[in-house]
């Protein structure tokens, strides 16, 4: 749904989704700040709504995006709230999805056995969900890790 057109009806559920998807795209053509705060606000509205699912796919795709400008800290911290919401909720796939990049910038700080064992659990989600393609990816990094 349109941004501005859920802000003149005045739907903030759809107001949120909007900046998750709005926060996802600028994501994608670099434009790390505005994607930081898009994705920001849509937290914010999940979380007033108490959409739990909404606040933890946003705050994944939040951590993406902190991660981007190597704010590690608190990408890591989007990524584990993002990972007890979608196990809170029993999402194996998505909890397998926060804690694949969860350990992906656990490995950038050079916490290396923290990654390793995230990487670990969310491979053995992928696999339980059949998700092939990121079990592939997920085989990668740990091969890689383990190279290290």
């Amino acid at each position: 749904m349109d941004l501005e057109i859920c802000r003149e009806l005045g739907d903030r559920h759809g107001e949120g989704a909007a900046l998750n998807n709005l926060g996802t795209a600028l994501r994608e053509v670099r434009r790390f700040d505005e994607a930081i705060d898009a994705l920001q606000q849509a937290v914010d509205i999940a979380r007033e709504f108490g959409d739990r699912h909404g606040e933890g796919i946003t705050l994944n795709n939040l951590g993406l995006a902190l991660q981007e400008v190597r704010r590690f800290a608190e990408a890591i911290e989007a990524h584990q709230q993002a990972a007890d919401i979608a196990r809170e909720l029993g999402d194996r796939h998505g909890e397998g999805q926060a804690l694949g990049n969860l350990g992906i910038a656990l490995q950038e700080v050079r916490r290396f056995d923290e990654a390793i064992g995230c990487l670990e659990e969310a491979l053995r989600a992928f696999i339980e969900t059949g998700d092939d393609h990121n079990v592939g990816i997920l085989r990668d990094w740990l091969d890689r890790l383990g190279d290290s």
